[in-house]
């Protein structure tokens, strides 16, 4: 089976892409939902502009379908397939549905969902969990019982950066591990206080991290939640507040609903280190949490969404 993967030239998948030889073709993609009148305007444009290239794209590769993730960048691909009555699959990683898989979801074929969604979700879906590499499938730990793994995503997260340094300074029995992001690197670098921090900028092996790692503290993007399963991690989780509608805390309380996972809301950061002791000191507690994080994991997800969907080409 061949891939075509689309992208933004700038954004992480164009690495991605090429570091796994993958052909890759550049679209340009804009926000608008939430923004002010002129990004709106400019996100119509890329709109526009993306599905004209897109629709050319389809006579180039004749594919058999089209399988997007449900971000601005993936409306110009939906659309073009859409206007054209090709069939297109979609990946739902949060528990409130994105507003552009919302929009095509209904005459998708197939839509797989990373978790169970808030309100119900329009048109044929199924809950398959989220595809992983198989380094993160494996989900074995080399856990000494005394490893905090910080983590922000691709861009960092300031307010857990900082509040983790505090964190370390004040439980230095314990070691820290803190992924900065790059944004925030050097900043964090200049504010270490304590000898038991190691830092690192960003990771394409995060696998590398999670086997260190005792608990997590992480934010509560879908990808980075269905990896911390994946390894039964037990996690306190703090939800990026300004999340397009809210979906980062809803992904929290999902976790936390089913053992997995402890949410601690960003406005009260000042309570982590008593959090982080507690949870440390508490093997049972750990142990049941991640003995429900990896009863919750789908680590198959990949192959599972694989096969249903040239299953459902072939029909």
């Amino acid at each position: 089976m061949e891939v075509v993967w689309l992208g933004r030239a700038s954004g992480l998948e164009a690495t991605v892409a090429r570091d796994s030889s993958i052909p890759f073709e550049p679209l340009v993609a804009a926000g608008f939902f939430g923004k002010g009148v002129v990004d709106r305007v400019k996100g119509a444009w890329c709109l526009a502009k993306g599905t004209v290239r897109c629709w050319g794209l389809w006579d180039r590769f004749e594919p058999d379908g089209l399988v997007a993730a449900g971000s601005y960048v993936s409306a110009a691909p939906l659309l073009a397939a859409r206007l054209r009555s090709k069939p297109y699959f979609l990946l739902e990683q949060n528990c409130i549905i994105g507003r552009v898989t919302r929009f095509f979801a209904p005459s998708a074929r197939e839509s797989f969902l990373t978790f169970p969604t808030v309100r119900p979700f329009p048109g044929a879906h199924v809950i398959t969990g989220s595809p992983l590499r198989p380094t993160l499938q494996e989900g074995r730990r080399e856990d000494n019982g005394r490893t905090v793994l910080v983590l922000g995503g691709s861009g960092g997260a300031r307010a857990l950066n900082l509040a983790a340094l505090d964190t370390a300074a004040a439980l230095t029995n314990l070691e820290f591990i803190i992924l900065t992001g790059r944004r925030d690197f050097e900043l964090v670098r200049s504010l270490v206080r304590s000898r038991n921090v190691e830092l690192v900028e960003w990771t394409f092996q995060p696998e590398e991290l999670y086997r260190r790692a005792t608990i997590a503290i992480s934010r509560a993007g879908g990808l980075v939640l269905s990896e911390l399963l994946s390894f039964g991690i037990p996690a306190i989780i703090v939800p990026f507040p300004y999340a397009t509608d809210g979906h980062q805390h809803a992904n929290a309380q999902y976790l936390a609903s089913i053992g997995a996972a402890t949410v601690l809301d960003q406005s009260r950061l000042s309570g982590l280190t008593t959090l982080v002791r507690s949870l440390i000191s508490d093997e049972q507690q750990r142990q049941q949490m991640a003995h429900a994080a990896r009863a919750a994991a789908r680590p198959q997800a990949g192959r599972v969404i694989a096969e249903r969907i040239v299953q459902c080409l072939a029909g």
